[in-house]
């Protein structure tokens, strides 16, 4: 971070760099925008003629959507698969964990010698994760767990299989022929 600051202390601030410090929520999204992936794999098609740059785009876009289209109707759970993985792997590790509920909302979580405050009507933890990612974390597993209560009501909206569907509802129209 020092060598970074002495090329452009602005650029030195934690909000560019870290998601907990940011001001916007970035979920989990690793790239700036759509340019990037679209560029790796456009990279030949760039050659090509605008007509046939299109359509190569507007079928790419269109074999994306089917994709996501078949992987959410094949999801069985309320969680699209990649945050129900995740939330699965949380449960797993929330198993080793020693909860007192201090009321119905806050809970102490002991993992191992470190101690964690779970609050589930805010949806916060103190290692900070549940509030960023919005899916419950290890802890906020284990008081869910604690208190017989289910994790639906604790996960972002974004995350659901009908939410992801809803993603794809908007068509990939096909292109008129080339005479048009």
């Amino acid at each position: 971070m020092s060598k970074i600051e002495e090329i452009d202390p602005r650029d030195i601030d934690y909000h560019r760099w870290s998601r907990v410090h940011a001001t916007v929520n970035r979920t989990w999204t690793m790239t700036s925008n759509i340019a990037e992936p679209l560029n790796a794999v456009t990279k030949d098609a760039r050659e090509l003629p605008i007509f046939d740059l299109l359509e190569y785009m507007r079928t790419l876009l269109e074999r994306w959507t089917n994709e996501k289209l078949l992987k959410a109707n094949g999801t069985f759970t309320f969680l699209g698969s990649k945050f129900n993985k995740e939330l699965e792997n949380n449960r797993t590790l929330s198993h080793k964990l020693r909860v007192s509920a201090s009321t119905d909302h806050i809970h102490t979580v002991i993992d191992g010698v470190k101690r964690y405050i779970v609050c589930l009507e805010s949806k916060k933890c103190s290692c900070g994760q549940f509030q960023l990612e919005e899916l419950p974390c290890v802890h906020a597993l284990a008081a869910l767990r604690n208190g017989n209560e289910t994790y639906e009501n604790y996960c972002s909206p974004y995350y659901t299989k009908k939410s992801l569907l809803r993603t794809c509802e908007i068509p990939v129209n096909p292109l008129p022929d080339e005479s048009k």
